[in-house]
């Protein structure tokens, strides 16, 4: 029983534990044990930096670069950034317009409570990454849930959006390509979500850590928009594209009024980013994105792969993913053929039967989720093959 002097407090009891690391707990223990598992579950890249980034963070640590370094990060990295984007997107970002975080995470977490009080409305998609309303609600802020279908393959529309605006709403989130169901957002709607947005006076939070898996056409960015600076808060990282996800190297885009504002805030919380990984990573996009192809290619076999394996498996339905490493498929008539209580049952008789994890749909966050099990596809083709196989072996049972 927790002694009286560490009950925890009413804000910090809002946060919820990202439930891939509650699953990877499990997956290790099994591990230990002998069992032969395939993991479906964390969302992290399984290929290596490229050489050349991990040469440059030796480089920089032999070189003095393991001290202090400024809150808002390297002016070094801060250009590259502001470079590197605006070629990308073909705007025109400025220095002064980005802020280096520890990892995309703490980028939502400082904008968030920078940007909202207690009682703002929060529009979030359902489902999706669980961080956002874990933020909102710690914060005091009230999510709105916007309910994706597979009817209109989970997107994110600006019809649908506008219909949950109200004069509280403060914020309104954006994921694309979306964590967990792989989809994104097109072009007219988000040009017609941010120009709205501008005029109502509400923050856009556009998480675009995927932006660089995308496989049948190329991501559009808010930062591609004409009233970007009035209205977005730009989130992206290192971790995916980059396989850094150890490094925690994320960074912002918005309003330079508001990036100074941010640095405060980082500077309480973890005073700086790591220096000699931002001088590696500011060194690494002078190499640009030409190695990344032949990775892209690699996980769209994936994507296909795992989307015709799941369909093989009788009564699974599911949508073919646009981006991200993610699919999201639909077993609610196997939960009932099967006469299992929900998909949290499914997820645990998967991995403690057959070895396999998966994720269960609630966990992103709400009842968008309900009969779903999320897949991360960064895995090798035959894990796939043969995680299916054992499912499928499962359910034919």
């Amino acid at each position: 029983m927790t002694p009286q002097a560490f009950r925890v407090s009413r804000a910090s009891s809002q946060f919820g534990a990202e439930e891939a690391f509650v699953y990877l707990a499990k997956s290790l223990e099994l591990k230990k044990k002998g069992v032969d598992v395939i993991s479906f579950g964390i969302g992290q890249p399984d290929f290596q930096p490229p050489p050349h980034v991990l040469a440059e963070a030796k480089k920089a640590m032999d070189e003095g670069f393991n001290g202090y370094g400024p809150s808002l990060g390297m002016a070094e990295l801060r250009e590259k950034i502001a470079d590197f984007v605006s070629q990308e997107y073909r705007t025109d970002v400025k220095p002064e317009e980005v802020a280096i975080t520890v990892g995309a995470k703490s980028a939502i977490f400082i904008g968030m409570i920078t940007l909202l009080e207690p009682g703002d409305e929060v529009i979030i998609p359902d489902p999706s990454y669980p961080l956002y309303e874990s933020v909102a609600r710690y914060i005091g802020a009230k999510p709105v849930f916007l309910r994706l279908h597979r009817d209109n393959n989970y997107k994110i529309t600006f019809p649908e959006i506008e219909k949950l605006v109200t004069d509280k709403t403060k914020m309104i989130v954006l994921n694309y390509p979306e964590n967990p169901v792989g989809t994104t957002i097109d072009r007219r709607d988000i040009e017609e979500i941010v120009d709205f947005a501008s005029k109502k006076g509400i923050v856009i939070l556009s998480d675009e850590i995927y932006d660089h898996f995308v496989y049948e056409k190329k991501h559009f960015s808010t930062l591609q928009t004409v009233n970007w600076r009035e209205t977005v808060y730009y989130v992206n990282g290192f971790s995916k594209t980059f396989a850094m996800t150890g490094w925690r190297l994320g960074y912002v885009i918005t309003n330079k009024d508001l990036v100074s504002k941010l640095s405060v805030v980082a500077n309480n919380i973890y005073s700086c980013p790591v220096t000699f990984e931002q001088i590696a990573a500011a060194r690494a996009l002078d190499y640009g994105l030409d190695w990344f192809k032949e990775i892209l290619d690699g996980y769209r076999r994936r994507r296909d792969l795992i989307y015709q394996e799941l369909l093989s498996i009788k009564g699974v339905r599911t949508v073919k993913p646009e981006g991200a490493f993610y699919i999201f498929p639909d077993f609610a008539q196997v939960i009932k053929e099967k006469g299992l209580k929900n998909e949290r049952e499914l997820v645990d008789r998967l991995l403690y039967e057959k070895g396999v994890v998966t994720l269960p749909g609630t966990a992103f966050p709400k009842d968008g989720g309900i009969n779903h099990l999320r897949f991360s596809f960064a895995v090798p083709e035959n894990a796939i093959r043969e995680g299916i196989k054992r499912i499928k072996e499962w359910v034919e049972s």
